[in-house]
């Protein structure tokens, strides 16, 4: 009984928050700004149109899905293969290297977004979703090969040695042996991959000015002079939280095993 009702109040302490979001987003401005905190009201959906299609916000969710996505694909692509080597072969300076790869992620995102700036300007490439992309694939590149060389490590060596033995390749045995056997790990891993992208303000902030803004973006615009549009804020926020729900939802059996694989042994 202890145990449920602990577990009841966890619940109310992380999602009173996200309640009073979705509620926000149903309100009036003069519901809003009231003195004290409004539980019942005539609850208006005005807010979502007036964000996204008056004030033209429904790119930036699109762009967002682009940037989030496609950095996801390319951090595993990339990732994946590295963490496979660090985890089944041994050479000169591995964990030299390995730990070259974790220190990317080290280094003050201010301080590297700058001459990424610089860069992306000489290739042409600001204020187009690509910059933002690219830039998000090169720190959640170091976080997949952390994460699958754990995951690829967990896989007994000897799977590899009787998948040649049929007859496959070392990259036959990688894709259509080990691959399958880590879809719990990626699937872990590309959920996180996809919240570290779909949330980041900096780089995006800084790469995109305008047809290549993402949702996070747009929120800084909603704070005026006159105050902030509070319920446009939390429309967005309200919109900016489905697809992480969803893409966690529809991973949710490979996510629970990816997070739990390797911490049961024998």
């Amino acid at each position: 009984m202890a145990m449920v009702a602990t577990l009841i109040a966890i619940l109310i302490l992380f999602l009173t928050p996200y309640l009073w979001i979705v509620m926000t987003s149903f309100k009036t401005r003069l519901d809003i700004l009231s003195d004290a905190p409004v539980w019942f009201f005539t609850p208006t959906s005005e807010n979502y149109p007036t964000i996204f299609i008056d004030k033209n916000y429904l790119p930036l969710v699109w762009n967002s899905m682009i940037v989030a996505s496609f950095s996801t694909i390319l951090s595993l692509a990339f990732g994946t293969p590295a963490a496979y080597v660090f985890a089944r072969f041994e050479f000169p300076g591995k964990e030299d290297l390995f730990f070259f790869f974790l220190t990317t992620r080290m280094a003050p995102p201010i301080s590297i977004v700058v001459p990424m700036f610089l860069l992306f300007s000489v290739l042409g490439l600001t204020d187009k979703p690509i910059a933002v992309i690219l830039a998000h694939t090169t720190f959640n590149v170091s976080l997949v090969v952390w994460m699958m060389r754990g995951f690829f490590a967990d896989i007994p060596r000897e799977i590899d040695e009787a998948a040649m033995m049929d007859g496959h390749t070392r990259g036959g045995t990688f894709l259509r042996v080990l691959l399958p056997l880590a879809a719990p790990g990626l699937a872990a891993t590309a959920v996180l991959c996809f919240i570290l992208s779909w949330n980041e303000f900096l780089y995006a902030f800084i790469l995109v000015a305008f047809e290549g803004r993402t949702l996070t973006v747009g929120i800084p615009g909603l704070v005026t002079p006159h105050g902030t549009l509070w319920g446009q804020v939390t429309s967005v926020a309200v919109v900016a939280t489905l697809p992480i729900l969803f893409f966690t939802f529809l991973v949710q059996k490979h996510l629970v095993r990816g997070l739990t694989f390797g911490a049961v042994k024998g």
